[in-house]
């Protein structure tokens, strides 16, 4: 194939749709498989739910025994793309989910044959301030790594705060989810510690986290044991509990949609729909009696002496040294580029006492002590960067190697030919006729020899795999135009 260029070009190609997706959980699967194993592990679960049956009888609707606060840390696997989540961001979904928890998320809109029965689960999930080592941390960890896409249980091996202890609640969020879902964790039971907690797709992670944790407490989807709701033999199953009616399962919010013979609680969490507003009294009772049993391991977690072991008791504060990690708009350009950076480190709280200190070797300006400075490269060269963050706590420096590439005026002239017949491409035999690519990770452009209009070989790009969001630049090499007269 060849490609005739006049000007520098950036091919630079993304998803352009995202898909609408509901939301889906494959946790009674993942459970089931399990419990058809073990019949160690169906006796726990068999004793949880006796558990519950007798603690709701005796408890039903009451909101004694106070707040119990679960200690809990985020694990961001990515590759820079839009799963790469903010601080902000997450905190300010964990606030929305307490509120949900507490039965606080805009109930009004519950229809009113449910209003008088919306629970209070008495649970704040609490980001960690101390880790698994001891150290300081802000409960969040960003690893970098593939594995975000189609993401299983490989992700609890990247980074796990649990090795043989029962301390967090670990939520991974991911790109995406093995097997399309939004979301999946194991009933209490019936994994080890180590494999204990809730993985979820970071683009659902507000309308996940409730859902998977209802499961996390020994919750069922209010039609049962399955995954599949809407589906007439649903009506055969329940989900022991007493005061969510029997249902097929609902992926709509029709508030007067009726299956099984009585109106569908389509605002419950534990159902698929988008305005999930509630747990019910009978649900609370269910969740308190798993947090409060031996059985399943979930009593260790709000513990007072765990708190203190987290940091999650309250009035407790911690100052940390952040972890550094920046990012920047370019990589690449002709003399004269322009790069935007931003500070993107983590593991401590922002505050006044936070102190950067750039250095730009090439650039102008050479150094910066703004947060997210613009910088321009005006000669040809390769480039490292270095970050230096002081606070309160410590200092943290970082140094990228080659982080901008800056290419001379007066490459090959245009017009310009690229027939990618070189089996090296991107790189190219001869001067200045390199091309490069700038990718999120994983696939993304390659040369093939499987088909081309002329010659025997094409660049190519497989839309199909590529995450939502991610962006993969095709780049010429640079290019004189001071001989063109004229664009065609």
């Amino acid at each position: 194939m060849t490609l005739k260029k006049i000007l520098p070009l950036i091919i630079a190609i993304a998803p352009l749709f995202a898909s609408a997706q509901k939301l889906t959980c494959t946790t009674h699967e993942r459970t089931n498989v399990i419990l058809e194993r073990s019949a160690e592990k169906r006796a726990l679960v068999e004793q949880l739910n006796r558990e519950a049956e007798l603690y709701t009888t005796q408890h039903y609707g009451e909101r004694a025994g106070g707040l119990k606060v679960i200690p809990t840390v985020i694990h961001v696997i990515h590759e820079n793309g839009a799963e790469n989540i903010s601080k902000e961001s997450i905190l300010s979904i964990m606030e929305f989910v307490n509120l949900e928890l507490r039965g606080q998320n805009n109930t009004s809109t519950v229809s009113a044959a449910f209003q008088n029965i919306i629970g209070d689960t008495q649970f704040e999930l609490r980001l960690a301030k101390i880790d698994e080592n001891g150290n300081c941390t802000d409960g969040i960890t960003r690893t970098v790594s593939s594995q975000t896409n189609g993401a299983g249980e490989g992700v609890k091996d990247l980074v796990n705060w649990n090795d043989g202890s029962r301390r967090y609640l670990q939520v991974w969020l991911v790109a995406s989810v093995g097997g399309g879902a939004g979301g999946y964790t194991y009933l209490p039971g019936s994994v080890s510690a180590r494999a204990n907690g809730i993985i979820i797709r970071t683009a659902q992670f507000t309308g996940t986290l409730s859902h998977e944790f209802g499961h996390w407490l020994n919750l069922s989807h209010t039609w049962g044991p399955t995954n599949d709701p809407a589906v007439a033999s649903n009506c055969n199953f329940d989900d022991n509990v007493s005061d969510t009616p029997n249902t097929e399962g609902q992926t709509s919010c029709s508030g007067s949609r009726t299956t099984c013979g009585s109106v569908d609680n389509v605002e419950n969490h534990m159902d698929y729909t988008s305005c999930a507003r509630m747990f019910t009294l009978g649900q609370a009772a269910r969740m308190q009696s798993a947090s409060n049993s031996t059985t399943g391991g979930r009593s260790t977690y709000w513990a007072s002496g765990n708190r203190s072991a987290t940091g999650t008791n309250d009035g407790f504060t911690n100052s940390c040294v952040p972890t550094i990690a920046f990012g920047q708009d370019n990589a690449q350009g002709c003399e004269g580029l322009i790069v935007d950076f931003e500070d993107n480190s983590f593991g401590a709280d922002l505050d006044a006492s936070w102190d950067w200190e750039w250095s730009f070797p090439g650039g102008t300006p050479s150094t910066s002590d703004d947060q997210n400075p613009t910088v321009t490269y005006n000669s040809a060269g390769t480039y490292n960067v270095t970050l230096t963050i002081t606070n309160n706590a410590g200092t943290d420096s970082r140094t990228v190697q080659n982080a901008v590439v800056v290419n001379a005026f007066g490459g090959g002239l245009a017009g310009f030919t690229e027939d990618v017949e070189d089996s090296g491409f991107p790189n190219n035999a001869g001067n200045n006729k390199d091309w490069s690519i700038e990718s999120a990770g994983g696939l993304t452009w390659q040369r093939s020899d499987l088909a081309s209009a002329t010659g025997n070989a094409s660049v190519r790009i497989n839309l199909r795999n590529i995450t939502e969001g991610d962006i993969n630049d095709l780049i010429t090499p640079p290019l004189d135009m001071s001989n063109v007269s004229s664009i065609i």
